[in-house]
């Protein structure tokens, strides 16, 4: 497991092959076994692949243009009928959109986090687009596919960010 956290990085550039259903699966089955405060587990799920849509995706925010090169995007969304304590949902969500990108990269495949939450303008846009009901917000789009690009592993550890029992101000 370790080497799929050390290996995971945002993609933006997809082959044109198509991602297989069993992988789409077991991405969202990693994705729901996420910790949830108080076990409320609040996400759901949107598969985007058509291509309209995922133009449509595309355009909701200059981070997202990647969106229209890949054969899925995976909309995260939280369930307002499931959000069971203030802000714990985003934390949520959070941890379920970990678990689905570190399994995207052990299904082989290559992924990117484009944020939604908390931006309005952009979480509207992401509703229209998938015409979402009232109850559901958008909290992240996951373009998902086969790499386009050569991943090279990037060694982030940084002690100094590291500190024991309280942190020193030198």
């Amino acid at each position: 497991m370790l080497d799929v956290i050390k290996n995971r990085r945002s993609i933006r550039s997809y082959t044109d092959k198509d991602v297989e259903e069993n992988k789409i699966i077991e991405i969202l089955k990693a994705a729901m076994q996420a910790p949830s405060s108080k076990n409320s587990q609040p996400w759901e799920f949107v598969i985007v692949d058509d291509k309209d849509i995922l133009n449509e995706l595309s355009k909701v925010q200059h981070r997202a243009k990647h969106i229209k090169e890949a054969p899925i995007c995976l909309a995260v969304l939280g369930n307002k009928d499931r959000f069971l304590k203030a802000g714990k949902w985003m934390q949520d969500l959070g941890a379920s959109t970990e678990n689905l990108l570190l399994e995207a990269t052990n299904q082989g495949l290559a992924s990117c986090w484009t944020g939604v939450f908390p931006k309005n303008k952009v979480v509207n846009k992401v509703k229209v687009a998938l015409d979402l009901p009232e109850n559901l917000v958008p909290y992240a789009l996951i373009s998902i596919g086969y790499s386009n690009e050569k991943n090279k592993y990037i060694d982030r550890f940084d002690k100094n960010k590291v500190y024991r029992n309280k942190v020193k101000n030198e």
